[in-house]
C-alpha cells in the first residue's frame, strides 16, 4: 500500500502550515478573509464533514448549469490517478490559482489532501502571480497561461502544469513549446471529477493525442461521440457531447463538441477544427460561430475580439481562403470589442452569438 493509497486525513497543509478543521473554523470566524479565501476554507470544511458527497454546479459552458452530487470517494480516486500519472509525491508543492467554485479548483485542494502536498494559494485572477518558490504542480486555464506568457513571466519555478477548462489553440501550443515547465492539456468535465486524460504539449517528445489516466478507457458511440469508461469513478459509462478519433482504448484525439457543429448547406463544420487550423494567423481571441442564412440554413462566420482597425479583414480573408477547404472557410469576418466569458474564464460562444444577432 503506497503513501497515497492510505492517505485519508482531516488535515491540509496550506502555505507550509498544517491546518485542522478547528484551525479553519477559527480563520473563518476572524472574518478578515477575502471572498476567494473564504470560499476555499468553506469547501475544505465541507470536504471534512460527514457527508459522502459534495454538491457541485457544472460550468454551464455547454448548456444550462446544473447541480450534481459528486461522491468524495470518486474525487479521492481521481486525485490518486492524477498524482500517479504525474509522479507526484508526499510533501511536493502544489499551486492553487483557480476559483474554488469550479471542479478544477476543488480538485487541486483534494489532491493536496490526498497526496499530503503543500498547497500554495493565490488569488484566482486572469494573470496570477507565480510564486517565487519551487512549485511541483500547478493547474491553470488557457487564458491564464496565455496572459503569463504575454507578460513574459518566468515559468522556471513551475515543474508541471496542467491546463484545462477550454481547448489549447494552435497559437498557445506553439508558445508553450518554449515554456521550461512540463505542460499538459487536459480532457474532462465536472461529472468525471475533473480530467480523465492528459496530453503532453511540450518537451522533446510531445504527445499526439490524449492519454487516459490509469484504469480509464474510451470508445466512441454510433455518432462518433466519446464514451468514457471509468468503473472506479463512475457508476456507468458517460457518453459525452464531444466528437473524437479513437487511437486505442487509452488514446484519443478531440475534434470538437457536437453542440457547436455548424450545419451549412448540409455540410457539418466543426468550429474547433477550423479554429485550430487558422489560429497562427490571428494573434488574439477569436471564435467560429453560426448565424442564420436564408440559402444555407446556417453559415460560419469568424468573430475576432478587438477592433477592426488592428486587422485588415480583406487580407485576412484571402489568407483564410488559401488555408482551408471552401466549405470550411468563414463567410464573413466580424469584430466584438470584448468577448463574454463565464466565471471559469471560458469564452461564452452562445452569448457571443446573441450579441452579434
Amino acid at each position: 500500500m503506497t503513501q497515497i493509497d492510505r492517505m485519508d486525513t482531516d488535515r491540509i497543509k496550506i502555505n507550509g502550515k498544517q491546518l485542522t478543521p478547528e484551525d479553519i473554523r477559527f480563520k473563518l470566524q476572524k472574518n478578515k478573509l477575502s471572498v476567494w479565501e473564504k470560499s476555499m476554507y468553506e469547501f475544505i470544511l465541507n470536504w471534512f464533514d460527514q457527508n459522502n458527497f459534495i454538491r457541485q454546479n457544472t460550468s454551464g459552458s455547454t448548456g444550462t448549469p446544473k447541480e450534481i452530487k459528486l461522491k468524495k470517494n470518486a474525487m479521492k480516486t481521481s486525485a490518486q490517478k492524477t498524482l500517479q500519472f504525474l509522479g507526484l509525491h508526499e510533501n511536493n508543492t502544489a499551486w492553487l490559482c483557480l476559483p474554488i467554485n469550479y471542479i478544477a479548483g476543488k480538485m487541486m485542494v483534494v489532491r493536496a489532501i490526498v497526496g499530503n502536498l503543500n498547497l500554495i494559494v493565490s488569488e484566482p485572477t486572469g494573470t496570477p502571480n507565480i510564486p517565487s518558490r519551487k512549485i511541483d504542480f500547478a493547474a491553470m486555464v488557457p487564458l491564464q497561461v496565455q496572459n503569463l506568457i504575454e507578460k513574459k513571466s518566468d515559468f522556471s519555478s513551475l515543474r508541471k502544469i496542467i491546463i484545462g477548462g477550454a481547448a489549447v489553440d494552435y497559437q498557445l501550443q506553439q508558445q508553450i513549446k518554449h515554456v521550461p515547465s512540463e505542460v499538459f492539456a487536459t480532457y474532462g468535465m465536472t461529472e468525471t471529477c475533473s480530467h480523465i486524460a492528459l496530453q503532453r504539449m511540450n518537451g522533446p517528445a510531445p504527445d499526439s493525442a490524449f492519454i487516459t489516466l490509469p484504469g480509464i478507457s474510451v470508445e466512441t458511440d454510433e455518432n462518433n461521440c466519446l464514451r468514457i469508461n471509468a468503473p472506479d469513478l463512475l457508476e456507468k459509462p458517460v457518453i459525452t457531447n464531444d466528437c473524437a478519433e479513437i487511437i486505442s482504448e487509452s488514446e484519443f484525439k478531440w475534434k470538437g463538441r457536437t453542440d457547436n457543429i455548424i450545419n451549412s448547406g448540409g455540410i457539418k463544420i466543426h468550429p474547433e477544427e477550423v479554429e485550430n487550423k487558422i489560429s497562427d494567423l490571428i494573434h488574439r481571441p477569436f471564435v467560429i460561430v453560426p448565424v442564420p442564412d436564408q440559402r444555407l440554413g446556417q453559415k460560419a462566420i469568424l468573430i475576432i475580439e478587438g477592433s477592426k482597425k488592428e486587422i485588415n479583414p480583406e487580407q485576412l480573408f484571402n489568407f483564410l481562403q488559401k488555408r482551408m477547404e471552401k466549405y470550411q472557410c468563414p463567410k464573413e469576418i466580424r469584430f466584438l470589442n470584448k468577448f463574454p466569458r463565464n466565471a471559469s474564464m471560458k469564452i461564452d460562444r452562445k452569448r457571443i452569438v446573441e450579441q452579434i444577432q
